[in-house]
């Protein structure tokens, strides 16, 4: 949809809305933090409103169809790009329709299943999943969320099969295995680590390259056996096409700000969240890279859109 260019004196001048995608999880306290970073350097107050489902393409709608004013802005994935053109025959908007501002930070996930399975490392999931295809429940937050994509990356790389219940956010597919309505999940690492220290959850790894600081005793799905596999995700900050070059200029210089707050890092990173700020156009380069290596990997599984 577009819009006429709006006048561009004194933004901000009211209330900014930041649109997230995952309500209840570490993707919402990533919201709030950055919120209220910003409120600070824009001198307005930023309000988050959830917007989820359909992997992050409610929101992305949302946003892409909004006036390019600067007041409604979108706190999203990677994936939202990448991904979910290839998960979905219609995501409800135009790629064209929203441009980066920023990167705003990069995450990963844990691999975690519920105590009561027998499972107690990566290669005794592998097992029992490659006894049992399609038994074991994986929690999600969606097709095309990523922590699905996650899940999906494993199995290929794993060669098993789960089968996939999708949930609306990070909170709910953690309260899913919790309950023991499901057997495992892929989930941010603030979603899972008071969970696995209480033991109500058993980690079995993460998907990073490199171990997480808030569960360094657990290793790497590389580490654990599963040759090449590494799963990280990066948060953007994404505006309407339409929106003026001032205003995103602004938005831009209040992300560089606040993610250069000692404060702001170190609760970024208590969350599971490496903090990583950018331009918009190297976040677009990167979403175009990513997106054919995304490509290769769908058409090698055979996955193909709902």
């Amino acid at each position: 949809m577009n819009w006429a260019p709006v006048a561009q004196a004194a933004y901000p001048d009211a209330p900014i809305r930041l649109i997230i995608a995952f309500p209840g999880g570490s993707s919402e306290a990533q919201g709030r933090i950055l919120a209220q970073a910003l409120g600070k350097y824009l001198g307005q107050p930023v309000i988050v409103q959830a917007q989820p489902g359909a992997g992050g393409n409610i929101a992305a709608a949302y946003v892409a169809k909004s006036r390019g004013d600067g007041y409604t802005i979108l706190l999203g994935s990677n994936t939202f790009f990448e991904t979910n053109p290839l998960m979905y025959r219609d995501i409800g908007y135009d790629l064209k329709d929203l441009k980066p501002v920023s990167t705003l930070s990069e995450q990963t996930y844990v691999l975690a299943v519920r105590p009561s399975l027998p499972i107690h490392s990566v290669q005794e999931l592998i097992v029992y999943a490659q006894k049992n295809p399609g038994k074991l429940t994986n929690a999600t937050a969606g097709s095309g969320s990523p922590v699905a994509l996650a899940g999906m990356e494993f199995s290929a790389r794993a060669g098993v099969r789960f089968l996939d219940v999708p949930y609306k956010g990070g909170g709910e597919d953690t309260m899913a295995v919790l309950s023991g309505f499901a057997d495992l999940e892929f989930s941010g690492v603030t979603d899972v680590a008071a969970h696995v220290d209480a033991g109500k959850l058993r980690a079995l790894a993460v998907t990073s390259k490199a171990r997480a600081k808030r569960l360094p005793d657990v290793p790497t799905v590389a580490e654990s056996g599963v040759a090449g596999y590494e799963f990280t995700t990066w948060n953007a900050v994404f505006v309407p096409t339409s929106t003026p070059a001032p205003i995103v200029e602004r938005l831009h210089a209040a992300i560089v700000s606040a993610l250069n707050e000692p404060e702001v890092q170190s609760r970024f990173e208590q969350i599971g969240f490496v903090p990583v700020s950018s331009t918009g156009e190297a976040a677009a380069r990167r979403i175009a890279t990513e997106s054919a290596e995304w490509r290769s990997l769908f058409k090698q599984t055979g996955v193909t859109p709902n």
